[in-house]
């Protein structure tokens, strides 16, 4: 069986093929990257099957790493597996992170405990034995807290967090593994191989709420977003924020699909180069219409949502837009007061249009601004 794999979980990019018969990577690629993963990870994929000399309809299974990790990184890996899952009909296999990391080893012989930087004086730890099971199951600790889940026999330790344990763990037997600290899809493919998929679709593992973003940048001013457009090749990215946002998300096939329609426009609002809010419209003759609209948890009541708007507005009245459209769920209130502040009134209201959790359905209000004012 071929095998496609790759991570995006941390402060790397990777991507690997694997023939689990011959037991061989046929290729594979890493990137160190702190930011940007949504953007490379693509190309990334098509480098390596191009190389394998594999087509897409040739692979058995997709693996992907599900964190812990960067919320942003973690949501765009899955994202992407899950729509390559659903375009080929194949199986997703999540691996976690930190058990992606312990397959950098190569000597063996020792148990693993693997330490990832979490920043704010804590990491991820997890603690597995000679054949990679978990004897501690990932976790997020104070740099002195994972010290005492230490054994007193030797470990291996690696990690991005392996320096600051050593240092808090002074009298432990810990030999430092130079193998790598970042996940490697060449080294966790094989495990991945080995594995039998769920029956659902892999999902994040957050050691921490998605609004556990450090605010103290936000004091004293309001904050400056950079509004940029974005083309299909955001589709991972805009899939991840938008499962970040929304009960009900859409894969990356399906952003890909609208993003590729003729009007289509979308826009991401970011601040310091990270992703808070995103945009996706599309406009026929003369009107447009808002499809979706998300905004991060750390970021919202922060005017993101405004900027994306008023950026749209500006954009689709250059292309001869004369009305905008939205429409919202009933009970969001907090959204309907905001459009109502840009300009929207109401216009209508489709029952029964949003699938709720639990088979319940809920109005949606549609809302319209006139733009040839």
């Amino acid at each position: 069986m071929i095998v496609l794999a790759f991570d995006t979980a941390m402060a790397g990019c990777s991507a690997a093929v694997y023939d689990s018969v011959a037991k061989e990577v046929l290729a594979e690629r890493f990137l160190a990257m702190s930011k940007g993963h949504a953007d490379a990870i693509a190309p990334l994929i098509r480098d390596i099957m191009e190389e394998a000399r594999i087509e897409f309809a040739e692979l058995g299974s997709i693996g992907v790493t599900v964190g812990p990790g960067t919320f942003t990184g973690v949501r765009t890996g899955l994202a992407m597996a899950r729509g390559f899952g659903l375009a080929l009909g194949i199986p997703v296999i999540g691996l976690d992170t930190l058990k992606a990391i312990a397959c950098n080893i190569e000597e063996g012989g020792l148990p693993v405990a693997v330490v990832a930087d979490a920043r704010r004086g804590e990491v991820y730890f997890s603690l597995l034995d000679l054949g990679l099971a978990p004897l501690k199951a990932p976790t997020v600790l104070s740099v002195a807290a994972a010290a005492k889940c230490l054994p007193d026999d030797p470990v291996h330790i690696l990690g991005t967090g392996a320096e600051a344990l050593i240092e808090h763990a002074r009298g432990k037997a810990l030999v430092r593994s130079n193998a790598g600290d970042l996940p490697r899809a060449r080294a966790f493919i094989s495990e991945i191989a080995g594995m039998e998929p769920d029956l659902e679709p892999p999902e994040p593992l957050y050691l921490r709420p998605p609004d556990a973003k450090p605010q103290e940048h936000l004091a004293g001013k309001a904050p400056a977003f950079a509004i940029h457009p974005e083309t299909v090749e955001a589709a991972a990215l805009f899939a991840a924020l938008h499962a970040e946002c929304f009960d009900n998300p859409w894969s990356a096939a399906d952003m890909a699909r609208l993003m590729s329609t003729p009007g289509a426009v979308a826009l991401l609002a970011s601040e310091e180069g990270e992703p808070c809010a995103f945009l996706l419209a599309r406009l026929a003759a003369d009107e447009a219409e808002i499809l979706t609209i998300g905004t991060r948890p750390f970021a919202r009541r922060r005017g993101s949502a405004r900027a994306l708007v008023e950026r749209l507005q500006s954009e689709i009245a250059l292309r001869g837009a004369h009305a905008l459209f939205i429409e919202v769920a009933k009970s969001n209130e907090p959204a309907r007061r905001l459009y109502h502040r840009l300009g929207f009134a109401h216009a209508g209201t489709r029952r029964s249009y949003y699938e709720k959790p639990g088979g319940l359905r809920e109005d949606a209000i549609v809302m319209r601004k006139d733009l040839s004012a």
